[in-house]
């Protein structure tokens, strides 16, 4: 009976024990097969602020919004913030952990944390393109938005292209957007998603920039202070095509300007092609312009500013530089001993060539919503003027 008599006790209390809950006893399928949720960074808003001046052209100067939305104010859960970052909803493309560390996302997001809500939404960076522009144009720029950094006409990713062009086909275009980390693996271009920006809009956009508007060549210029002797300094002028031999563009019917400092006088010149020295007003040419100015309403008209055609410049004419090649020129001047402020002096300075330029499908009337560094007839790029060693 004392077997029996345990027993009967067991089972009295069992039964008289509070009964479980459902989910007590049996876990839930959705929660055994949730994953863990992950640590949250903590994150440094000061350094947050930094990393986050490669997103403004998006998303606002203080995360008001434009092309993009606003992010201020928002308090979004460290896994939200993410999400979004490495796998976006919408058109945003996405940021890979070597472009943006899991910490500067930390950073970012408790940098936006500390900002108020934005009233009101802020402007686009740069405007829509009108209804009027080609299709190509008016996809990238209101679509895609990659006229946010890369401006109305693509002026960087076309010469980029162009240092390859004879490689240039869409299915080479297409694997710079969707797949240029392997090529490029410290890019700080996150990449679009095929789903998001699928290859018919894709196509648009290169019949728009590489067919129409066409490729530019790498072209770039930069001056070196040189020696002094006495009142004279002497200056090194490097002129070079970027481009891959045998595959890049050249540049065709070049003239190369140096626009010459107040007080500073030309004593010679040397290199091929010098000319001698001339009024700037006299050239027939105007100096590039460093930044592009912004259309002022949807219209997509914008305003060219009034050129800076003051004082001499002297002048070097080049019949063709190939791709892969390099031209060094010289100057020397006489006049003061050089500083910050006399060397501001050659700012404007300009290397100009007749071929390539933009096409007939990519000037006006067509094109209304212009890049106005891009010259109606040939194209140039500004010559970086010399500096002291040790300041910026």
């Amino acid at each position: 009976m004392r077997a029996q008599d345990g027993t009967l006790i067991v089972l009295l209390t069992v039964l008289a024990a509070p009964a479980p809950t459902f989910a007590q006893a049996v876990p839930s399928p959705s929660a055994a097969l949730a994953p863990p949720i992950p640590d949250v960074l903590q994150g440094d808003s000061r350094r947050g602020a930094t990393e986050f001046s490669a997103c403004v052209n998006c998303h606002g100067q203080h995360a008001e919004g434009g092309f993009g939305p606003d992010l201020s104010g928002r308090d979004l859960a460290w896994i939200t913030f993410k999400k979004a970052v490495r796998q976006p909803w919408g058109i945003m493309p996405a940021f890979r952990e070597q472009q943006k560390s899991d910490q500067a996302l930390a950073d970012i997001r408790a940098y936006l944390n500390t900002l108020p809500g934005s009233a009101t939404l802020g402007e686009w960076h740069w405007r829509r393109a009108p209804e009027d522009a080609p299709l190509g144009q008016r996809l990238y720029m209101n679509f895609a938005g990659c006229g946010q950094c890369h401006e109305p006409e693509g002026k960087f990713p076309r010469a980029r292209l162009g240092v390859a062009a004879r490689d240039v086909t869409f299915d080479y275009f297409k694997r710079q957007i969707y797949q240029h980390l392997e090529r490029w693996p410290k890019g700080t271009m996150p990449l679009y998603s095929p789903e998001r920006l699928p290859e018919p809009v894709l196509r648009e956009m290169y019949q728009w920039m590489v067919e129409e508007l066409g490729l530019r060549p790498w072209i770039a210029g930069a001056l070196a202070l040189g020696d002094r002797r006495g009142d004279k300094t002497s200056y090194t002028l490097t002129v070079s095509n970027g481009g891959q031999k045998d595959k890049g563009l050249a540049a065709e019917g070049l003239t190369v300007f140096v626009r010459i400092p107040t007080g500073c006088s030309v004593v010679a010149g040397a290199g091929a092609g010098y000319e001698g020295t001339i009024p700037l007003a006299k050239l027939g040419l105007e100096p590039a312009l460093r930044l592009a100015p912004h259309a002022h309403d949807d219209s997509g008209t914008v305003e060219r500013p009034q050129p800076d055609l003051s004082r001499d410049v002297a002048v070097w004419r080049l019949s063709r530089i190939a791709a892969g090649e390099q031209i060094t020129l010289s100057l020397t001047l006489s006049g003061p001993e050089p500083s910050s402020e006399l060397l501001k002096g050659f700012e404007g300075s300009t290397i100009h060539w007749s071929s390539p330029g933009r096409r007939p499908a990519g000037s006006p009337p067509r094109m209304v919503y212009r890049d106005l560094r891009i010259p109606d007839t040939g194209d140039h790029e500004l010559i970086t003027p010399p500096r002291i060693a040790g300041t910026q």
